[in-house]
């Protein structure tokens, strides 16, 4: 095996290493990356006018960590005009104007109306809790932020927050719920808030925005940027600290090699970096052993319609009564201007359902996913000119009710550590934001490290696990 001195290994190519790396481009850098391509579940491809959008595709307000690293790189956001809380129940899509109207304009029993202004009213007051503990405090770092968020009702499961509800409701809170990779059961109820928090956001651009060109843009844009300073198709075997010098083995096409670093970046799932760390604490072996995370599928489709569709201004449909739990139509913030042909769709499935149809071929999901969405718009028949089906695993991160964080928290904290994790996991649910804010957050403690053994480059490690 060869060896070699870098400053920074960054290992995985997701949004957390990529924003490792564009912090620390100055730097003698490394990334390794498992796939053929950069970007994780930011992954798109360009069909003419429109793009095939097939993981993450919503991004952050002006400010965030994303939206300066896409400002710097010369990438353009798309705001989302359409309605993103409509609705298909009982064979029609309800698209109201507020959320507050939907117990009011959709057809459903007293019963079951009753059950939504109950769940509703408590819901709202919820969210409104949940902003503000998203609210800064004077003094506090992101990451302590992020972990005072993180427990706000995370003692309890959505489920029990929803509490007994007539089987449609509780269906079609599940369904949104599932946005989360997860069933309501399996997560805190902070999660299944959150997520209707995001929706309910108002009408900024705080979730209204799309990458234009599709999201794996990003990912494309990096790869150009960092040429030759990324080896695909690495698989990471161990990451070791051996007195003042980091290894790093890993195998590339068969090949086994270790190459050694000032610093290494290591932006894989959590339970992947537990496992290819070594001599972590115990404790924090453990904590990160135990994040959870929810495989799902998405499909992409392409049509060919030649003039205007039912769903033109609608952006997110949820979907309790089909086999998948959202409808997105990636068409809508193009929009704006004469109606060109075609268009751009996607649906996605979380929880138990995914899981099992992550057990069939691409094919079956393809026609079942197809038979839902030509009941949802039968005039799409015959329109339909591509398909492709995506499988995410290990997929979105998600915290179940109870769970304990802070051994990780206490260790990343500490001065006198050569390994530093951070990641999307950080936060009660993952999303692209917190990939890139912890990624950039541990990039700067990577070159405080540099920067602190006698005012050159010490030798150090710092760990980024994600999955967004």
């Amino acid at each position: 095996m060869s060896s070699h001195d870098y400053d920074v290994i960054i290992i995985g190519g997701g949004p957390s290493g990529l924003s490792a790396a564009w912090e620390l481009r100055e730097r003698k850098i490394l990334v390794l990356e498992k796939t053929q391509r950069l970007g994780g579940r930011l992954y798109s491809m360009t069909r003419g006018d429109y793009w095939l959008n097939l993981g993450g595709h919503l991004f952050p307000p002006p400010g965030s960590h994303m939206r300066n690293i896409l400002h710097s790189i010369g990438l353009d956001v798309l705001k989302i005009p359409g309605n993103k809380f409509a609705i298909w129940w009982g064979g029609k899509v309800y698209k109201p104007k507020a959320v507050s109207a939907l117990p009011l304009t959709m057809s459903m029993s007293i019963r079951e109306r009753l059950s939504m202004i109950s769940i509703g009213l408590r819901m709202l007051k919820a969210v409104k809790g949940w902003q503000t503990a998203m609210l800064t405090v004077d003094g506090e770092n992101n990451q302590r932020r992020r972990a005072r968020v993180a427990r706000y009702m995370a003692d309890l499961s959505f489920r029990d927050f929803i509490g007994k509800a007539p089987r449609r409701v509780e269906a079609l809170f599940q369904s949104a719920a599932r946005r989360a990779a997860a069933e309501m059961e399996d997560q805190n109820a902070g999660v299944g808030v959150s997520l209707f928090g995001a929706v309910w956001a108002g009408k900024g651009d705080s979730m209204a925005l799309n990458l234009d060109g599709g999201s794996g843009r990003f990912g494309e844009r990096m790869m150009q940027l960092l040429g030759d300073r990324v080896r695909y198709h690495t698989t990471v075997k161990s990451v070791t600290k051996t007195g003042d010098r980091i290894s790093v083995v890993f195998e590339t096409d068969g090949r086994e090699q270790m190459l050694t670093a000032a610093q290494v970046v290591v932006a894989v799932p959590a339970y992947q970096a537990a496992e290819i760390v070594r001599d972590l604490p115990a404790d924090v072996k453990k904590t990160l052993d135990a994040v959870q995370y929810g495989p799902f599928p998405t499909m992409g489709i392409i049509t060919d319609e030649l003039g205007p569709m039912p769903y033109d201004d609608i952006y997110a449909i949820t979907t309790p009564e089909a086999s998948f739990d959202m409808f997105f139509n990636h068409a809508n913030p193009l929009r704006n201007g004469p109606r060109k042909p075609g268009g751009s769709l996607m649906v996605y499935s979380g929880g138990a359902p995914a899981r099992a149809l992550l057990k069939r071929t691409d094919e079956e999901i393809r026609d079942i996913y197809l038979a839902d969405v030509l009941k949802m718009f039968p005039q799409l028949k015959g329109h339909i000119k591509e398909t492709i089906v995506q499988r995410w695993v290990p997929g979105n991160t998600y915290r179940p009710a109870g769970f304990n964080f802070e051994p990780m928290l206490a260790y990343c904290e500490r001065d006198d550590v050569d390994i530093h994790f951070a990641g999307d996991y950080f936060a009660e649910i993952g999303n692209m934001e917190i990939a890139t804010g912890t990624g950039h957050e541990a990039a700067k403690r990577a070159r405080a490290r540099l920067m602190g053994k006698n005012g050159v480059a010490g030798l150090q490690l710092h760990v980024v696990a994600t999955g967004s």
